[in-house]
């Protein structure tokens, strides 16, 4: 306990530069920082989570996530000691494809998100684009293989985790799980789960690493910050016929190279952001890798790994509810001096009646509830892409609840969807 409250008091120092911004900081006497103690920060910091519709944070919670405070080691963790530990997590990928002299080996990366070490059995999340190929017959890997960190050789095959089962992969948005089932190597390793950032938020400028398998060269890292937090790219990998999907993702200038797809990008606590799939292939062109949305990608996690299929179609999920009704524009964007940050600011409007929404209602929160009334998902909608994410986890029989504003006042309109092409 003395080694706990002694990171704490030398961190308290560093959190109140961090938030001096703050106008409720200021002492009694009117000069910053007086009187300040951890517990001001934490209120603080859980009054600006409520304005922003998030989940209020426990204290313990509040060291994790703010003070980087890891209570199974008892220490404060700086940026090596967590890239350390993520690399545990990462994984090198062999996707074979054909047989015989047609056979066709494919390098990738992926990332461990549920692990069952006793049973060696293991969840993996990569791109749907490392497990299926457009052009070739079949399109689908006829077998995967894994490594991990430290046995990351994909050419040595004792170290090669062969028992690799293709869960799942949408193409709509270039995921894929694998599962990996009683693995003797996993058993006597020390691998480890990552987890994905509690908060669907990311910032420009926010500090990420990324950590994959380049050019099948082995699992290395590389960091750099978000220098995007969303936009929409063109990718032509998912149709034999060249036409494009467009994905929703971040921009970051960590270093990616083939062989980087499906590795996990991650935020400065080591919790997963993003999942790699893309860089721009300019050779004039540099520091422009992308990633897949953390927001989105832990949904879609729970929804492959339970055996659903997501909804067909561009935006599939979205569509089932709405159909083409509801439209987004920014608004502004402005700097928060609370936070530091520059936040921006969509609104999310229906473009004509249909169920109980209303053309001009404008979307300002979003609900789920499962067959038990139970909250799945309970989150304010600041941004358009906040309503295709929390659809995600809308399952067969629950309620989604939709808060609009109204002609100056406020309206609950419920919800039951029937999602045909779930499983």
């Amino acid at each position: 306990m003395k080694k706990f409250l002694c990171v704490l008091i030398s961190l308290i120092v560093v959190t109140v530069a961090a938030v001096s911004g703050c106008s409720v900081f200021g002492g009694a006497d009117g000069k910053d920082g007086q009187d300040l103690n951890i517990y001001d920060v934490y209120e603080a910091t859980n009054a600006e989570r409520e304005k922003e519709g998030l989940q209020q944070l426990s204290f313990l919670e509040f060291i994790s996530e703010y003070l980087h405070y890891d209570f199974a080691y008892g220490e404060a963790e700086n940026l090596q000691t967590v890239i350390n530990r993520s690399l545990l997590s990462s994984v090198g990928i062999i996707a074979t494809f054909g047989s015989g002299m047609s056979a066709k080996s494919y390098a990738a990366s992926g990332v461990i998100v549920d692990l069952d070490k006793d049973a060696g059995n293991a969840y993996i999340l990569t791109n749907a684009h490392v497990v299926y190929k457009s052009d070739l017959s079949p399109q689908t890997a006829r077998s995967v293989g894994v490594c991990l960190y430290g046995n990351d050789d994909l050419e040595y095959r004792e170290t090669l985790i062969t028992d690799v089962q293709i869960v799942n992969y949408a193409l709509t948005y270039d995921l894929a799980l694998l599962k990996v089932t009683g693995s003797a190597i996993l058993m006597e390793s020390d691998a480890r789960a990552a987890v994905f950032a509690e908060s669907d938020d990311v910032y420009a400028g926010e500090s990420v690493f990324t950590v994959g398998n380049p050019e099948g060269m082995g699992i290395s890292v590389t960091t750099g910050i978000i220098s995007k937090e969303s936009e929409y790219i063109a990718l032509d990998f998912a149709s034999m016929s060249g036409e494009a999907s467009y994905y929703r993702v971040m921009r970051t200038d960590a270093g990616v190279n083939g062989g980087n797809s499906g590795g996990a990008l991650y935020d400065s606590s080591g919790r997963i952001v993003g999942i790699i799939n893309s860089k721009e292939p300019d050779a004039d062109v540099e520091n422009m890798g992308y990633a897949l949305c953390g927001s989105y990608v832990k949904r879609l996690y729970k929804l492959m790994r339970d055996g659903y299929k997501s909804a067909s179609g561009q935006y599939g999920i979205r569509r089932a509810v709405f159909k083409e009704n509801i439209y987004g524009y920014t608004t502004k964007a402005r700097f928060n001096n609370d936070t530091g940050l520059t936040e921006i600011t969509d609104t999310v409007y229906i473009t004509e009646r249909y169920g109980g929404l209303a053309e001009g209602d404008i979307v300002k929160r979003i609900k789920i509830t499962d067959t038990s009334g139970a909250a799945v998902e309970d989150v304010a909608v600041t941004r358009f892409y906040n309503i295709e994410d929390v659809l995600i986890s809308a399952r067969e029989g629950y309620r989604i609840i939709f808060t609009v504003d109204r002609s100056g006042g406020s309206a609950n309109v419920t919800f039951i969807p029937s999602f045909e092409n779930f499983a």
